[in-house]
């Protein structure tokens, strides 16, 4: 006899292979986020060093030179931008941990359905496994009856008449 369930369980292998492909996609989405971050965190720490160096750099520049208003209104709206950069740069590194965050919630909730609809599978497997066996018994004792029914006839020898 065919199982009732089987079509419920092919739902469930379906389910169980949808969230198995969307458990891998959260996980790729994951590393990727977590290298994006890795590599805002580096750049931002390599343009701090650079300012620091640069701002150095362009103090010097100036050191014992007369300069004109304008020329000390540009310098400062230089070191400003550099500010300005680098905030930038310290913005993407939170958007970064922001989206990294997002990514690992993603991938929890991915692989929690993979585990409910696995869950569901196993019921089902564990159901038709009992009712195989449960199967296997009534199939056994019908059998059984059948052998019990069976009941052969006796045939009579020809010649030989108990009717006298």
């Amino acid at each position: 006899m065919r199982y009732p369930l089987a079509g419920l369980m092919k739902i469930r292998d379906f389910r169980v292979d949808a969230a198995s492909k969307a458990v891998r996609t959260a996980e790729a989405r994951l590393r990727a986020a977590r290298a994006e971050r890795l590599a805002k965190e580096r750049e931002w720490e390599r343009y701090k060093v650079w300012r620091r160096e640069e701002v150095e750099r362009r103090y010097q520049s100036i050191l014992g030179r007369t300069m004109s208003q304008g020329e000390i209104d540009a310098f400062k709206a230089g070191l400003s931008a550099l500010g300005d950069e680098e905030l930038a740069r310290e913005e993407a590194l939170r958007e970064a941990d922001r989206a990294l965050e997002e990514a690992r919630k993603n991938a929890q909730i991915a692989r929690d359905h993979w585990l409910l609809a696995n869950q569901e599978r196993e019921k089902i497997r564990h159901h038709h496994a009992s009712w195989e066996k449960i199967e296997a018994r009534e199939e056994n004792r019908r059998e059984d009856l059948e052998q019990e029914e069976f009941k052969p006839l006796l045939f009579e020898a020809a010649g030989d008449d108990h009717s006298s």
